[in-house]
């Protein structure tokens, strides 16, 4: 009966731990180095390299310590102790996740994007992006807002995911801040485009160009 008891006390306790336990959902790039690291997938290891603008790597966990701010229903997980770029902006040099393979519909978790009174930007230069959460980080907590590739913190913290197919994402950060940071990652699991998904792509872009040649040619 003693043991009976210890075993359903055992299973009580375990209960709550299994309830709370996430099945991740998002691969984030796990950074050997400032340069460079590797996420995976559809089964598939993609090497991730970064060139730009830093000051080194942070590989602490309690940069995302709010997960909602970082997470949402499609992304369960936070990048955790994988390692964050840091870097200080207020230049002009174009900085770039470079994927050795397409990545499809990628994210960014971005932090401490500037602060009280001091906007700090993150130009996208290419891409289709969506602001999924944002909110309060181990620093506290302001906006995040985006205008179209535009996206502007006042000590934001946040989830960016970028629509379609990439092997590169590229960026300025044009204000000058010390110090915040953004890291990469996919879904484990993500759908890959049908050839037919293609065919009508290629085909609505042929006729806006027949469509483009006979405005030119009424003019």
């Amino acid at each position: 009966m003693k043991k009976i008891m210890k075993a359903a006390r055992a299973l009580a306790l375990a209960a709550p731990l299994a309830a709370s336990a996430v099945t991740p959902t998002v691969s984030w790039t796990s950074w050997a180095n400032v340069g460079s690291g590797n996420l995976t997938q559809n089964a598939q290891t993609i090497t991730v390299t970064y060139t730009g603008d830093t000051i080194g790597l942070d590989y602490s966990s309690s940069i995302y310590d709010v997960p909602s701010s970082f997470t949402n229903a499609e992304v369960t997980n936070t990048p955790g102790s994988n390692g964050t770029i840091l870097m200080t902006g207020g230049n002009a040099t174009v900085n770039n996740f470079h994927f050795s393979q397409a990545v499809i519909d990628p994210y960014i978790d971005v932090f401490s994007v500037g602060q009280g009174g001091v906007p700090v930007s993150f130009v996208f230069l290419n891409g289709s992006l969506t602001i999924l959460s944002q909110g309060t980080g181990h620093w506290g907590g302001g906006t995040l807002t985006n205008s179209g590739l535009v996206v502007t913190g006042f000590e934001g913290n946040g989830l960016l995911k970028f629509s379609g197919s990439y092997t590169d994402i590229s960026f300025v950060t044009p204000n000058s801040e010390y110090y915040y940071g953004a890291t990469v990652g996919a879904a484990i699991t993500a759908e890959v485009p049908e050839p037919e998904t293609y065919a009508t792509l290629m085909a609505g872009l042929g006729l806006l160009g027949v469509l483009a040649r006979r405005r030119n040619a009424a003019s």
